[in-house]
């Protein structure tokens, strides 16, 4: 098996863990928590319609169309529960509605539910990894009362997301250029190193529920402070 192939299918079996721990810390979890319990779950679930799908050789393209709406949604939500204050509360509202409509719009305008919504990850990645920016900066400053392995732990999880984005952000912006039938490999290798970092994606979520579920830290809540 060449690496490649390795990289590939190593994340359906990176998801597992933080699956299982999801299940687990869904019940008894605050609201940070149970947001991300919930999106894990339902990742995993889409992940394995997608295969289904793609075994019975019917286009599972519409699966990702809505599962970008649900992962904005619920990321959106996820950041909301961190970061306190009437204003951060607006934004968030503000970017589930807009990017809704535009996400809508671009899969009945410009790329339909049968072709990769490129358009509308690239948006997705480029607004989530502003979310990630915002709660490192608050959590570099975090309140004197949040315990440590509490705030490790969020740091683990928001490091996972800033990366996983990031590399979404390429794959997806690029994708757009690497069309050509001459520029089949170059396209592999960017799909095979966001597989990597989507591994690592899930690693980092893993490690920061299993922090939190040992120091029984994962019913505890305390939003960061807001930036006016």
């Amino acid at each position: 098996m060449s690496l490649q192939s390795l990289i590939f299918h190593a994340v359906p079996f990176a998801m597992i863990p933080p699956l299982l721990l999801a299940i687990m810390l869904i019940r008894g979890s605050n609201l940070t928590i149970r947001i991300l319990s919930i999106h894990i779950m339902i990742s995993a679930v889409v992940e394995c319609g997608s295969a289904l799908l793609w075994a019975m050789k019917i286009n599972n393209i519409f699966l990702l169309h809505l599962y970008t709406l649900e992962e904005f949604a619920l990321l959106s939500w996820f950041y909301s529960s961190l970061i306190s204050g009437s204003k951060w509360a607006l934004f968030f509202r503000i970017s589930i509605v807009v990017f809704s409509i535009l996400s809508i719009l671009n899969s009945i305008f410009l790329q339909a539910v049968t072709v990769n919504n490129t358009y509308a990850r690239a948006l997705e990645s480029l607004i989530c990894m502003i979310y990630a920016l915002i709660c490192f900066h608050k959590m570099i400053n975090y309140p004197a009362g949040m315990p440590k392995p509490y705030v490790t732990a969020l740091l683990l999880i928001n490091s996972g997301i800033m990366i996983y984005f990031t590399s979404s952000s390429l794959l997806f912006t690029l994708s757009n250029y690497l069309r050509k039938p001459g520029l089949t490999d170059a396209r592999m290798t960017l799909w095979t190193f966001h597989a990597f970092f989507c591994t690592i994606y899930y690693l980092l979520l893993f490690i920061g529920l299993w922090i939190m579920r040992k120091a029984k830290l994962h019913s505890y809540y305390l939003q960061a402070p807001s930036l006016y």
